[in-house]
C-alpha cells in the first residue's frame, strides 16, 4: 500500500509516469479513463505509450485513485469508497462519518451524566463525614 501512496502523491506533484498506476489503483479502464479526462481513448492509450500525457489529467487521476492534495489530510487516503487516515488498517465508510455528530452529542450527555454523578458522590461523601459517628460504629 505503501507504493501506491507514493505514486498517488508522485503523480499528484506531476510525475507523468504514473498514469497507468494511478488509473488501475482509480480501478479504471482506458475508455473510462479518457471519459473522465475528456479525451478520445486513441488520445489516452497514446498518453500510456508515447506521449507525455497532460499534467492536469495525471493530477486527475491521482484524485480518482485516492490521493487527498487538501490541507490537513496529508497521507489520508479514500480507498474503495472509505476514508483512511495515516497508518489505518480500516477505513471509515460514509455512514461513519455521517454518524460523528451524534456520537458527539452522546459523548457530550454522558460526559454531563458523569460529572453530574461525581458532584453527588461527593456531597455523599462530604455529607457522611460531617455525620458525627456513634459508639460501636465505624
Amino acid at each position: 500500500m505503501e507504493s501506491l501512496t507514493l505514486a498517488r502523491r508522485e503523480g499528484w506533484l506531476g510525475n507523468l509516469t504514473t498514469l497507468s498506476t494511478l488509473q488501475r489503483s482509480a480501478g479504471l479502464s482506458n475508455e473510462q479513463a479518457a471519459r473522465l479526462c475528456f479525451v478520445s481513448p486513441e488520445t489516452y492509450r497514446r498518453w500510456k505509450s508515447d506521449r507525455k500525457p497532460n499534467p492536469c489529467a495525471v493530477r486527475l487521476m491521482a484524485v480518482m485513485a485516492g490521493y487527498m492534495p487538501w490541507q490537513g489530510w496529508h497521507r489520508w487516503e479514500v480507498i474503495g469508497g472509505c476514508l483512511f487516515e495515516p497508518g489505518a488498517r480500516r477505513g471509515l465508510l460514509p455512514g461513519d462519518i455521517q454518524g460523528l455528530p451524534f456520537l458527539k452529542l452522546a459523548l457530550e450527555a454522558r460526559s454531563r451524566e458523569v460529572m453530574e454523578l461525581r458532584r453527588e458522590l461527593e456531597a455523599l461523601r462530604n455529607s457522611n463525614e460531617a455525620r458525627p459517628r456513634r459508639a460501636g460504629y465505624q
